[in-house]
């Protein structure tokens, strides 16, 4: 597993315990195209390593770049993908992501994280303010991103 994508799952974990409130016992599954690309060919449901203190685990039905918070029962899961962009766009002037009916799964108040952005400089964390079913507005949090850019046709973006 390369070093990035176990740095993004430790920060899923950050930023998903300020909403939880609290990360009990349990798993994470993980997915990446990084898996194979980079040589690791894991296959289903082979363990990764920790992420403080969690299980971090391959599940293969997962889309790359999503991780699932699994509880200790297996039955409460948080999914944490809110989009894979495809054909999405940034604009500056309204701190927005729109791409047609992609942005469902968003929730206003939420701290999201991005990877991926062609350019590069709308990586980071965000709080989302408002969202429809084709826009996410975000604003930047002090230290951990900056405003959003002008960045076209964002194809490989992860919004988690």
């Amino acid at each position: 597993m390369l070093r990035s994508d176990h740095v993004r799952a430790i920060e899923y974990v950050v930023h998903k315990k300020r909403n939880l409130k609290e990360i009990k016992r349990g798993k994470l599954d993980m997915d990446a195209a990084g898996f194979v690309a980079s040589g690791y060919d894991f296959v289903d449901n082979a363990f990764l390593g920790t992420v403080l203190g969690l299980k971090l685990q391959r599940s293969a039905a997962l889309a790359n770049n999503h991780i699932d918070f699994v509880d200790e029962l297996e039955t409460t899961t948080y999914a944490t993908t809110i989009t894979n962009a495809a054909a999405g766009a940034w604009t500056a002037i309204d701190q927005t992501y729109t791409e047609a009916g992609a942005t469902g799964n968003a929730v206003a108040n939420d701290i999201v994280k991005i990877d991926g952005s062609t350019l590069g400089s709308n990586n980071g964390s965000f709080l989302t303010s408002s969202k429809t079913a084709n826009t996410i507005v975000v604003s930047a949090l002090p230290g951990e991103s900056v405003d959003v850019i002008d960045e076209a046709a964002v194809a490989l973006a992860t919004i988690i």
